[in-house]
């Protein structure tokens, strides 16, 4: 076990987060983030400051408040818990929590995190996972995580399985996530209405591909840029398509058929300019926040969450933005799903009944889903509220985007699917290779043919098994 926690420790620290985009950057979860693809490299949200951040919820009761400690690496996850803990003491006077928070940088939370698991010692009580690296904690038979299926379970029928059995592991749910994870497009209308393109008309990624060359030729503007230092859109079309990392029995197939044709696809639309590389090689950049800002491309491939990072740092773009289901490549295809961050119980926790019982209010409960729509702008995995008054409650995002936006994901609903983040304890390395080398390699020097590229990939990765 020690030497597999080492093993991860150094993996992780490759990791560029594909699911960081859920965890890396405090806007967008505003989020995390997930990532998946999220949660770091991919990042629903920044590092946190250098230092942790601590802080304490005062008791509401007359009595002794249990404390528990939270880790996170998402700042607006600590207002999230402190919040909840709130509406818990207003609840539960005879059985208060005093929250400790402490709030890290991504790389340096989840190698902390394996360390005291690994000691056993120090570890805290509950803690937020990238989904990207929630496999890393995945191996073995020793359980560092306490199984949620006590709070899971009795309402399952209420949330998405696909994002659910992301945490689930030899029969166990090991963590519950703040959001679906669900791809969506963000179309600048005001480009393509110069070009006569309505989003409606685009359903397919060689209808986007079309579209591209009408944009491309009326205002001179590419369609969409790819990244090449981060894995999310090219991770979402492979998921459309059927590919992975790894299948579900956790075999490699970074070099699947699937897999190189849609690099094939991405570097032919930037080869006839209707695609280029993102400005700043990833969507949390401040180069690519001002070139989308003035315009630069007519439509961007993301998850929901991403909604943060318009808002805040895109706000010329307010009521310019439509959101919609992605393109597909067939009938076939399928939305992948892959949440962000998931918040789990460790084993070192002294009173996990209790702490169970708070992460179903906070994340479980119709109110709790709630808030993490109206708080945090993240699409809840309690499906059941979607179309309840809850989810049509102005803010911040219906006043950027419409309020139609959970018409689109409900559109989606019965086509999501479930990604295999979880499946290998090398997902890690399989996205860092992704996300650091191949991506960059194909599209931007195309020193490498997408074929080549993955093959070598996936030779290192059976290497470091």
């Amino acid at each position: 076990m020690k030497r597999r926690i080492v093993a991860m420790l150094l993996s992780s620290a490759l990791a560029v987060s594909l699911l960081g985009g859920c965890g890396g950057s405090t806007a967008g979860e505003a989020d995390n983030a997930g990532s998946a693809p999220a949660e770091a490299g991919s990042q629903e949200e920044t590092d946190a400051p250098e230092e942790s951040q601590e802080s304490q919820n005062v008791d509401a009761s007359t009595g002794e408040a249990t404390q528990l400690t939270f880790w996170t690496y998402v700042e607006q996850h600590t207002e999230f818990m402190q919040d909840a803990v709130t509406v818990w003491n207003e609840k539960h006077p005879d059985e208060t929590i005093e929250l400790q928070t402490e709030t890290y940088p991504t790389e340096d939370m989840h190698s902390k995190l394996l360390i005291t698991l690994q000691s056993g010692d120090g570890a805290p009580d509950i803690v937020d996972v990238n989904v990207a690296r929630f496999s890393d904690f995945m191996q073995g038979d020793t359980e560092v995580f306490v199984p949620l299926n006590d709070i899971i379970e009795p309402e399952k029928q209420s949330f998405l399985e696909p994002v659910l059995d992301i945490y689930k592991y030899n029969g166990n749910y090991y963590g519950i996530e703040y959001h679906v994870g669900a791809p969506i497009m963000f179309y600048n209308t005001e480009i393509l209405d110069q070009a006569g393109v309505k989003v409606e008309d685009i359903v397919t990624w060689e209808d986007l591909h079309d579209a591209g060359k009408k944009v491309l030729e009326a205002t001179g503007k590419p369609i969409i840029t790819f990244e090449v230092n981060d894995s999310w859109s090219y991770y979402i079309m492979a998921g459309e398509k059927g590919g992975d990392y790894f299948d579900e029995d956790g075999n490699c197939i970074i070099n699947s058929k699937e897999n190189a044709e849609v690099l094939d696809f991405m570097l032919s639309m930037i080869e006839d300019g209707t695609a280029v590389t993102t400005p700043g090689g990833g969507f949390h950049t401040e180069e690519y926040y001002g070139y989308m800002s003035q315009g630069g491309a007519a439509s961007m491939l993301e998850c929901l969450w991403y909604m943060g990072r318009f808002t805040d740092y895109m706000p010329e773009l307010s009521g310019k933005i439509q959101v919609a289901a992605p393109p597909v490549w067939d009938e076939s295809s399928v939305y992948p799903v892959f949440g962000g961050t998931a918040t789990s119980i460790t084993t070192q926790c002294e009173s996990p009944d209790l702490a169970s019982r708070f992460l179903a209010e906070a994340k479980i409960s119709a109110e709790g889903a709630g808030k993490i729509w109206n708080v945090l702008g993240f699409d809840p995995l309690r499906w059941d509220i979607w179309e309840t008054d809850v989810m049509k409650t102005q803010n911040k995002y219906t006043d950027y985007f419409g309020m139609d936006i959970f018409d689109v994901v409900l559109g989606m609903k019965d086509k999501f699917h479930p990604s295999n983040i979880t499946a290998s304890p090398q997902f890690s390395l399989a996205n860092s290779l992704i996300a650091t080398d191949i991506l960059f390699r194909v599209l931007n020097e195309k020193s490498a043919s997408p074929e080549e590229a993955l093959s070598n990939a996936a030779a290192e990765i059976e290497s470091a098994k």
